[in-house]
């Protein structure tokens, strides 16, 4: 049953957009800031997997990036009907030697708010719902969920790292 999610979509942006964000992401200059715990440090993820690298696009009404960074994700921002942005985080979770699962989470509790996931790279990790249904990290692919949706990322063993998008917002209607 996908009536929780909003939408999936496959091949989100264009291809040239889609490339040029995957090789600066993913490349030496692409600025990641470390984080000592994904979502909570009560987590029973042991200490030494419990972290991420970070980087802010938006968060407190400002753009929180460089004009080069920003217009990475110009092109998915302009797809998704935004009416107002409220957080824009990039996470990148180096490989584990097992799939963790980390604790179930909102981004926001905000009725009417939506919460979308943007895969950067392809790996075996993903995005697994309440309801146990598992969205894998294919890159280019948006699921996009009410923001209230209990969610938890699950990591890659397959690849260096996982790297996704998450973008908060209302909607226009």
């Amino acid at each position: 049953c996908r009536t929780f999610l909003s939408k999936i979509s496959f091949r989100f942006i264009d291809d040239k957009s889609f490339k040029n964000l995957n090789e600066t992401m993913l490349g030496v200059e692409f600025p990641w800031y470390y984080n000592t715990f994904k979502v909570s440090t009560e987590s029973s993820i042991e200490d030494n997997e419990n972290f991420q690298f970070t980087h802010i696009f938006f968060s407190e009404k400002k753009i929180r990036t460089k004009e080069k960074e920003w217009n990475l994700i110009v092109p998915i921002i302009q797809k998704l009907k935004v009416k107002e942005l409220i957080k824009i985080k990039a996470n990148m979770t180096p490989k584990k030697n097992k799939n963790y699962k980390y604790p179930m989470h909102v981004d926001t509790g905000l009725k009417g708010h939506k919460t979308s996931v943007f895969y950067v790279n392809t790996n075996n990790g993903g995005t697994i719902f309440q309801n146990g249904k598992k969205i894998t990290s294919t890159n280019n692919r948006l699921v996009e969920f009410d923001s209230h949706q209990k969610h938890a990322a699950v990591d890659c063993t397959d690849q260096k790292v996982r790297v996704v998008i998450n973008f908060n917002y209302s909607v226009i209607k």
